[in-house]
């Protein structure tokens, strides 16, 4: 009895270590198939193993279609957790059955965009802004390291619908971005895919938008320090009195003087918090959406101030409006300048 157990249970194995082979073999086929079509430029290395797979030094192609300008993207590894799930996933369209669930996640490592850290073109801002300057030397300071992100996706049919819950995040240099957001599509893929046939547009209606996370992590006061050494960098290059004033007016501050960083920051939050009641008075839809209990003021202040160090933002949906509902609602709001209908959803920041 025992040995028929270990029999069954070696032929399981054995069933499911082949099943797991030819998904990473086809993985890999549609990399070099991809690579051969030149959808991807170049690679050094893709292989799998134990259901994961990779490619390492990955280079892609891109070229403009208005300017025909063409831009190389280099990823140092691309690695793909669950390659059996994300295959099923794309041969079957995203369609599942009753109750099924799915999961894949995506890694990548130092992303460059023409040799360049993402958010820093060397060459480019040495040519703008110079290397000896303060604005440069910063953005080098903070900016000057790879890339990297992570992206998870689960999905789930639940009464027909498919649930997607997925995150990701970007770094670089001191800064993180990250999303976290749940969204159903009503009928699921097979519906979408229906309706896609016939009116695109309708498709918004079966897209619900349930939550949305955001969160920024940045250096104490970055905004603040890279404002200030932005205006300093202007006023220094201007050469008249007139030049001062309007470099000062761009920046919501009067006098044609260069202001100290202390004395900029104290201006820029005394202009900024009045340009805010300003806007709330001739639109209260800002109060109502955005600014509600004066969150964005605060918020604002805080990172202005140098207090705040990162940026939380939730936005929930709990009347489950349809992307086609807010194109709707908003479309109003942009030819009436006054909301119609108020969407209900639920936006904080902190």
């Amino acid at each position: 009895m025992f040995k028929t157990r270990l029999l069954l249970l070696s032929l399981f194995w054995v069933t499911l270590l082949q099943a797991q082979d030819a998904y990473e073999k086809e993985f890999i086929t549609l990399v070099n198939e991809k690579v051969k079509d030149g959808n991807i430029s170049s690679i050094s290395k893709v292989a799998c193993q134990k259901g994961d797979c990779r490619i390492d030094d990955l280079v892609l192609i891109n070229t403009d279609m208005e300017t025909g300008e063409k831009s190389k993207t280099s990823i140092a590894s691309f690695k793909l957790k669950e390659v059996k799930n994300f295959i099923e996933f794309k041969e079957r369209r995203g369609v599942l059955k009753e109750g099924e669930k799915r999961q894949y996640s995506i890694a990548l490592n130092d992303i460059q965009s023409d040799g360049h850290n993402l958010f820093f073109d060397k060459e480019k801002m040495a040519l703008e802004l110079g290397e000896k300057s303060e604005l440069y030397r910063y953005f080098k300071k903070y900016l000057d390291t790879p890339s990297d992100a992570e992206y998870t996706m689960h999905l789930t049919k639940q009464k027909g619908n498919v649930v997607i819950k997925d995150s990701g995040t970007l770094s670089t240099g001191k800064f993180s971005f990250s999303l976290k957001s749940r969204y159903t599509i009503k009928g699921g893929f097979e519906k979408l895919d229906e309706i896609s046939q016939t009116n695109p547009m309708a498709m918004l209606s079966y897209i619900v938008i349930n939550s949305l996370e955001f969160t920024i992590d940045n250096p104490k006061g970055f905004l603040r320090n890279m404002l200030y050494l932005s205006y300093k960098e202007s006023i220094d290059e201007a050469h008249s009195k007139e030049e001062k004033a309007m470099i000062n007016s761009e920046y919501l501050l009067s006098g044609d003087k260069l202001h100290s960083k202390n004395e900029f920051t104290a201006m820029l939050q005394e202009s900024s918090s009045k340009k805010l009641k300003a806007l709330a008075t001739e639109d209260p839809s800002f109060n109502e959406l955005l600014n509600k209990n004066g969150q964005f003021e605060k918020k604002l202040d805080a990172v202005l101030a140098g207090k705040s160090s990162h940026i939380d933002i939730k936005i929930d949906n709990p009347r489950e409006l349809s992307l086609g509902d807010f194109f709707t609602i908003f479309m109003g709001y942009a030819m009436q300048q006054k909301l119609a209908a108020k969407p209900d959803i639920t936006l904080s920041i902190k």
